[in-house]
């Protein structure tokens, strides 16, 4: 064990330990709302949830068909059914790597490059471009819900005094914050930028069908957790679930637990209650989402893993 996974061990280790003493000390607190949070679970709609588990799927096969169609303008004949298992691959790799795909974009590389012939580079690049396009609507999305957030009120105790954040800061906010961004870190975009450039040619005959295709993902993202809030009885606004689907996206790409697990769970949950839920319907809420998104989900990249041999390769991503 090297040391950087040394300190992963470490790391999560005084989270557990932390977890369990936090528990211990207000166990007293949680015991009701678990025990309403399970009497909520046990009255679960099935069809609603297999048809969120569905939905899940399908955006996993657009996904695929999306890589496909950039694969394609690169002279690759591949068929969507040929990529659904290495983008499930790596999901599972992303739920095990701190910060989202941190660890599944490599061994998706590696995979159809060992796999299909697809040159590492071209990988690299297609994968890129996907994620490059695939911001316009998550920026889309994430003005939406800032312009339509609540007011965010946040008290000073010392002093006794609060200040209210409007969605018009809000947006000033993000807009610096992305500014600021792009220019601390635009000499590590560049070369990323240039090689779409160097392939604009084949790359720009895909653009629209992959804009499509993400913003329909976006999209079936938010028909899920409609479908789970239906499971549960909780009668959640669309508006209301796309604040939770960009909260989503961004508490999973925080760099701190695998899969951001933890993470996620604590942010989607205070999140739900800012916005009016009970503490037992918002738990099991994200409990029940969590189970598909990371549980289903990772069970199902191991499956592809074992199939086809996809550790051997996911183990070679770190000598790359």
């Amino acid at each position: 064990m090297d040391q950087g996974d040394l300190k992963k061990v470490i790391a999560a280790l005084l989270l557990l330990a932390a977890g369990v003493v936090l528990i211990h000390i207000y166990w007293t607190d949680i015991a009701p709302v678990l025990g309403e949070s399970l009497r909520i679970l046990s009255e679960t709609k099935i069809r609603y949830f297999i048809l969120a588990f569905l939905v899940y799927l399908l955006s996993v096969y657009l996904f695929a068909i999306r890589w496909q169609k950039v694969l394609s303008c690169m002279d690759y004949n591949l068929k969507p059914t040929d990529l659904v298992p290495v983008i499930f691959g790596g999901i599972f790799a992303n739920n095990l790597t701190p910060a989202s795909r941190a660890g599944g974009e490599p061994l998706r590389i590696l995979w159809v490059n060992k796999r299909f012939g697809i040159s590492l580079t071209n990988a690299f690049v297609s994968i890129l471009f996907e994620r490059l396009v695939e911001a316009i609507p998550i920026t889309i999305l994430l003005i939406y819900v800032l312009y339509s957030f609540p007011s965010l009120e946040i008290k000073f105790l010392p002093i006794k005094s609060s200040l209210k954040l409007s969605s018009t800061y809000l947006l000033l906010s993000f807009f610096l914050i992305a500014g600021a961004l792009i220019w601390v870190f635009r000499g590590k975009l560049s070369p990323f930028l240039k090689r779409i450039y160097e392939n604009w040619r084949q790359l720009h005959k895909s653009f629209h069908v992959v804009l499509l295709l993400s913003s329909g993902v976006w999209i079936l993202d938010i028909i899920r957790l409609k479908l789970i809030a239906l499971s549960l009885s909780l009668p959640l606004s669309l508006h209301f679930l796309a604040i939770v689907s960009i909260l989503y996206l961004l508490l999973g790409s925080l760099p701190i637990t695998p899969g951001g697990l933890g993470i996620v769970e604590g942010g989607l949950i205070s999140v739900l209650l800012y916005l009016g839920l009970p503490l037992a319907s918002a738990s099991s809420f994200v409990f029940l989402e969590r189970f598909i998104s990371f549980g289903l989900s990772s069970v199902i990249g191991f499956l592809y893993l074992l199939h086809y041999g996809g550790f051997k390769i996911w183990k070679n991503t770190k000598l790359h």
